[in-house]
């Protein structure tokens, strides 16, 4: 298989410290969540946070993962990413870091932006718990993260563009 086909098929799973909260990203950009504690039992002044939380950790167990990956592709232990050989390749490393990506739901009811892929904020708009049926809530948030994500592969494009031949 592929190196590209195992990435795409690549799923990984995360929770909220406490358990309230889980979710599943697979496809590379598309999340699922589940609420084991119950939905109608979610604690919505804490609900950003939670929803960080997880953000951070699902993200983190992705990129361990896809670390394996390249590791068994390449035959080799890879954990992270190579050091910047050259100053263009290190203004990439500095600038992706301080990339904001935002996505916001369609009803304007989920918002989050992430800098760096590191500092996630999630704002939900006060009374969504009640007014969202958990499926209406986690379409919410699922196509929050898509755009987030579409917003954060567009930027790193665009500083890929602009830094060109320096990244060689």
């Amino acid at each position: 298989m592929l190196l590209s086909e195992r990435l795409d098929r690549m799923v990984v799973t995360a929770s909220t410290p406490d358990g309230a909260i889980a979710a599943e990203l697979y496809d590379r950009d598309q999340v699922r969540l589940s609420f084991p504690g119950g939905y109608r039992w979610l604690d919505e002044s804490r609900l950003p946070e939670q929803l960080a939380a997880l953000g951070r950790i699902l993200w983190a167990r992705r990129m361990r993962e896809f670390f394996a990956i390249l590791s068994e592709d390449e035959d080799v232990p890879i954990t992270g990413e190579p050091e910047p050989a050259t100053s263009g390749q290190r203004e990439f490393v500095e600038r992706r870091a301080e990339l904001v990506a935002r996505g916001e739901s369609a009803d304007g009811r989920v918002a989050l932006s992430v800098r760096g892929m590191q500092e996630w904020t999630v704002r939900v708009q006060p009374g969504t718990v009640r007014e969202c049926s958990e499926e209406e809530f986690a379409t919410a948030v699922r196509s929050a993260v898509t755009r987030l994500l579409d917003d954060q592969a567009r930027q790193i494009t665009e500083l890929k563009i602009e830094l060109g031949d320096r990244l060689d």
